[in-house]
């Protein structure tokens, strides 16, 4: 196979030895999206860096605000007071490990309420307003409610309700402060949705 038959695309702009402007730009750009994939891999294979873990989001229960597949960091050290609408991770029952990642709803001495026909949650009597929820919620569990978290213990919700095992059911149910790991903080990819993760504090 001689040189002919190949067919490139060339950075070079005819027969120059400069690139344009507009493909500086293209390899930056692609030096730089190589350099946050090798970093991903890198942080995902270490596992952590300092006060913060890397850790990949397997699973739908957190859709729309955290997909399958997105790559977060999750802050470890310095999060002792877990607050209302944080995303934490959670130390999973059984799993040999794992981790689940859910929103919190209330914190101890909170009641909640949720009404599974109107889809609507109810956090000491007030409506949540919750513009980060996949679909109402409709899907019931085996919990009873109104229901009032204990001391030293959080309830919590996935955002994509009717797909999502959290505290409606006695399989995970309330979750004590010392099974809580850390906050979701950062996505850091898919480069498309790179960028901070939004709590929702009151």
């Amino acid at each position: 196979m001689g040189p002919e038959d190949l067919e490139i695309e060339t950075l070079m702009d005819n027969g120059s030895d400069r690139l344009t402007g507009e493909q500086r730009y293209s390899l930056r750009r692609s030096l730089r999206e190589l350099l946050l994939v090798l970093l991903a891999a890198a942080l995902l294979a270490g596992g952590s860096m300092f006060f913060f873990r890397a850790a990949l989001v397997r699973g739908s229960s957190m859709e729309p605000t955290l997909r399958d597949g997105d790559c977060i960091f999750v802050q470890t050290a310095g999060y002792h007071q877990p607050q209302q609408g944080d995303i934490v991770a959670i130390r999973a029952k059984d799993r040999q490990g794992k981790h689940l990642i859910k929103r919190i709803i209330a914190r101890e001495g909170d009641t909640v309420q949720i009404d599974f026909e109107a889809g609507m949650v109810f956090v000491n009597g007030q409506l949540l307003e919750e513009p980060y929820i996949n679909e109402a919620t409709t899907l019931s569990g085996d919990i009873p409610f109104p229901v009032t978290v204990p001391p030293g213990c959080f309830f919590v919700l996935g955002d994509n309700r009717n797909h999502s095992q959290d505290s409606r059911s006695s399989a995970l149910g309330f979750v004590p402060l010392d099974d809580i790991e850390g906050r979701a903080v950062f996505r850091f990819a898919p480069l498309s949705r790179f960028g901070p993760i939004e709590d929702r504090r009151p």
